[in-house]
């Protein structure tokens, strides 16, 4: 009886083990934003596979106005960055292991560029795109 009563102690401290050794590798396999900042933005089919369309946010263009879906999606060449590198724009960057917001704006003109990845599964997607130029 005492060695069957040890027996189940080891598999249950195997169990846990196992469990915490799944939960590690978990958080260690999320992807890292750089990596993927920079694959998304070179590469049109990993692009449109991290897009769950249709997603949030409009295409605004004087009087055209439509949502984002796989059939009027246009290529976005310009990855996220830390600094603004156009003089003319105002930018902002929020970013944190799950969310990345990131703007662009000229004050009082009708242009922004708003875009939002989220960390979904341990994957980066992009799920939200305002770009408004009016």
């Amino acid at each position: 009886m005492a060695a069957f009563l040890v027996l189940i102690g080891c598999q249950n401290k195997n169990k846990k083990s196992s469990d915490l050794n799944k939960k590690s590798a978990k958080i260690e396999t999320s992807e890292k934003f750089n990596q993927f900042n920079i694959r998304f933005h070179s590469d049109s089919i990993f692009q449109i596979s991290r897009i769950d369309f249709p997603i949030e946010g409009l295409s605004v263009s004087g009087f055209d106005r439509h949502k984002w879906t796989k059939e009027n999606w246009e290529f976005m060449i310009i990855p996220v960055s830390e600094k603004n590198t156009i003089d003319e724009y105002e930018h902002s960057l929020i970013k944190n292991d799950s969310l990345v917001i990131e703007r662009f704006w000229i004050p009082d003109s009708g242009f922004e560029v708003e875009r939002q990845f989220k960390l979904i599964r341990n994957k980066w997607f992009l799920v939200y795109y305002n770009d408004i130029n009016l």
